[in-house]
């Protein structure tokens, strides 16, 4: 909108505020209709107050001055076609080298007087069909986006009659990284106020390493040696099956290498309430994907729709709408989330992974993708899969959970990215 400068086509500064007007109108109502949509998509959107009132300033003041430019080139222009008649009115000789240019703006000013400066036809129904359109979207797009909607709540599972003796207990599945690091992991989080005293357990993955020398570097309260197989998965499942009678009341799962622990720490020391938890996922924000077609941008793709699988096997329904999807490998869970379903399930999904012959090491599941007992493909299902499987697929958490990167949004709520019990 501040491209436009006096010329030929434009000799009148009410065509020139008109066409500024019209963009006006036109970017509102653009705006409006993405707006809508994003509103309504299957991931929501959230505009906030002060960014709508940035916007609307923004607006005004590129229009104000597009129009404000207009009128001064016009001034600009009468003003020295005035000075232009003065001189010709002299009786004094034109020189001859400037005659054929002096002509040619005389026919141009000739026919300038002669014309009528009258709008183009059509120019105001088509404003007033933009300004009817921008007011029903723009109506439209504010009551969607600070209005809250009623989703699809499913009752959660949760075990109350099982009473932990510990409160908190931190579990690291660890391989070959370096002691020091997961040593100076452990310190951080112990100097989290809410993680001072929790319980820190090391799974550990490489055989050829001595645990008590890993124990004593790190400081963990115990470490205790794993296969080599199923990477973090087994490991949570592991511990999940073997502690299913002394599980503490909070857990967290953890690989020992942290994903972006610059955002991670932040993430963990805002949201994390003790006794309110129920499960809170500590990667990315979960992306969302139909249960029964699921996927994401990643090229990961639930083709055998495990999925609705072991939705119906938590809460004996064929319903599954919405999986919202984690990543990483780390996230907090309760033992009422946890002891909610079926110990069978946690069951299935081990042998999943620690059995050569299961269906997840064969070749109908992995379709010529690459395959080991100690980097299984089914481990990135599994990563995927916990929000479902600990009952954290509430909306709200898909489009009111900040970004790890944005942190804390203006006007959040320590419920934005988790589930309470």
């Amino acid at each position: 909108m501040n491209t436009y400068s006096f010329d030929r086509s434009s000799r009148t500064a009410g065509t020139q505020s008109h066409r500024v007007i019209h963009d006006t109108l036109v970017l509102l109502a653009l705006a409006g209709l993405v707006g809508c949509y994003s509103t309504l998509s299957l991931r929501r959107s959230f505009t906030t107050w002060y960014q709508l009132g940035c916007f609307i300033l923004a607006v005004l003041c590129i229009s104000s001055k597009a129009a404000h430019d207009g009128k001064e080139s016009y001034s600009e222009q009468q003003r020295y076609t005035q000075e232009y008649h003065e001189l010709v009115t002299d009786d004094s000789p034109i020189p001859s080298d400037n005659t054929e240019a002096t002509a040619s703006f005389q026919d141009i000013s000739d026919a300038e007087a002669r014309t009528p400066h009258t709008e183009p036809r059509g120019v105001s129904y088509r404003v007033f069909l933009v300004s009817i359109a921008m007011v029903v979207l723009w109506t439209a797009h504010l009551l969607l986006n600070f209005t809250e909607r009623e989703g699809h709540h499913v009752n959660t599972i949760l075990d109350f009659k099982y009473k932990p003796t510990r409160s908190l207990e931190v579990v690291l599945s660890m391989y070959k990284e370096p002691t020091e690091e997961v040593s100076q992991l452990i310190s951080n989080l112990k100097g989290i106020p809410s993680l001072s005293e929790a319980t820190y357990t090391i799974y550990l993955k490489d055989n050829e390493a001595n645990e008590k020398e890993v124990k004593q570097a790190t400081g963990a309260d115990s470490v205790g040696l794993l296969p080599n197989v199923g990477r973090e998965a087994e490991t949570y499942l592991n511990h999940i099956l073997s502690r299913w009678n002394s599980l503490a009341k909070q857990t967290i799962f953890l690989q020992a290498d942290v994903h972006n622990q610059r955002e991670f720490y932040p993430h963990l020391n805002q949201y994390f309430i003790p006794d309110r938890t129920g499960f809170l996922s500590l990667g990315w924000s979960g992306s969302v994907c139909n249960c029964d077609s699921c996927g994401d941008r990643f090229f990961w793709r639930d083709e055998t729709h495990l999925f609705p699988a072991i939705q119906s096997r938590i809460d004996n329904s064929s319903e599954c709408r919405n999986v919202l999807l984690s990543y990483k490998g780390q996230f907090i869970v309760s033992a009422k989330r946890i002891r909610g379903i079926d110990k069978a399930i946690y069951h299935d999904l081990w042998q999943a992974f620690v059995d050569e012959k299961s269906w997840a090491h064969q070749e109908d599941y992995l379709r010529g993708r690459p395959d080991s007992m100690s980097e299984p493909w089914f481990g990135y299902t599994m990563e995927r899969m916990w929000n479902l499987l600990f009952q954290c697929n509430d909306m709200d958490v898909a489009w009111k959970c900040p970004t790890l990167l944005s942190g804390w949004r203006s006007g959040g709520d320590i419920g934005d990215c988790q589930c309470f019990d």
